[in-house]
């Protein structure tokens, strides 16, 4: 069968790994955006998909291949770019006024989501440990987040668990458009200038050394 084919399983196990790796990129991220302070959400977030969008760039060029999207594709680019930018500033936001571990945790919810949009969206099969797993982390979310009126940190723990549901969304989106053939810098250029073009007005009005 293909599942068992050699090549397919060492696919399979090639992005096992760069799930990891990227993990624990994210990781090293939400700590330095904590160490750095102060400074606005918003004002992190340029800077973060500004680098994003020149590692882009250099690696289309490298490659020699064009930004270039079908026009079909378009409103999955528009739809992953505005989950994308919502879930980075919400994650942001929680990683400044949360626990960083409490804050991370949150965002780590995105993996259940993005199954669950998956089925939605893509239509792709789930198990029902998959499901089982999803009303878990729920579950488990709860107990991080602590609702109670009085808590003074309710909107950032809501604010960090959006974050992760907008994030889910992103990734299917990002799987929509991988299966559609867009290339992966070309899809990671699109969504970096479209959340530095979204968060550009914050940055010039209320900028802060």
């Amino acid at each position: 069968m293909v599942e068992n084919h050699p090549d397919t399983r060492k696919q399979e196990y090639r992005g096992i790994a760069c799930l990891v790796l990227s993990a624990f990129c994210f990781a090293l991220m939400s700590m330095f955006v904590h160490l750095a302070g102060d400074l606005p959400s918003m004002q992190k977030s340029f800077f973060r998909n500004l680098v994003a969008a020149l590692a882009a760039v250099v690696l289309l060029l490298r490659a020699g291949e064009p930004f270039r999207i079908r026009r079909e594709d378009l409103p999955y680019f528009l739809m992953r770019s505005i989950f994308g930018t919502m879930g980075v500033l919400c994650n942001f936001y929680a990683v400044d006024h949360l626990v960083l571990a409490d804050a991370s945790i949150l965002n780590k919810m995105s993996p259940f989501f993005t199954v669950l949009f998956s089925w939605l969206i893509l239509k792709e099969k789930v198990m029902p440990i998959q499901l089982s797993l999803i009303f878990g982390a729920f579950l488990g979310s709860i107990f991080v987040v602590k609702p109670t009126f009085s808590n003074l940190a309710l909107v950032p723990s809501l604010l960090g668990f959006f974050g992760g549901i907008c994030a889910g969304a992103a990734y299917t989106m990002v799987r929509k458009l991988g299966e559609a053939g867009e290339k992966g810098p070309v899809i990671v250029l699109f969504f970096s200038v479209f959340s530095c073009v979204v968060v550009l007005p914050w940055l010039i009005f209320d900028y802060h050394r």
